[in-house]
């Protein structure tokens, strides 16, 4: 696989995996005493599983990968944790 290729692959699954994370842990906060926690749980690990897979495309420096995938994820939580909270 090219090289511009990789990295356009890399960045989509990064992406991809902070959202299934994120809207996952969201999932978890809201559905708590309620149906659908294991699919929240489920988006989570595979959220996991897709950042993993992005970190192999990317090839960065382990540090600066796992940077950028804790602020993906944490970022648009910490901006929606207080809508679901109140919802809840």
């Amino acid at each position: 696989m090219k090289q511009h290729w990789r990295l356009i692959a890399g960045n989509v699954e990064l992406f991809l995996g902070a959202y299934f994370m994120g809207f996952g842990f969201l999932g978890l906060l809201f559905f708590i005493n309620r149906d659908g926690v294991f699919g929240s749980a489920a988006a989570v690990i595979i959220g996991l599983l897709v950042l993993l897979r992005a970190r192999q495309l990317l090839d960065w420096h382990v540090a600066i990968f796992w940077l950028v995938a804790l602020l993906a994820v944490s970022v648009p939580v910490g901006l929606l944790l207080p809508a679901v909270l109140r919802a809840r």
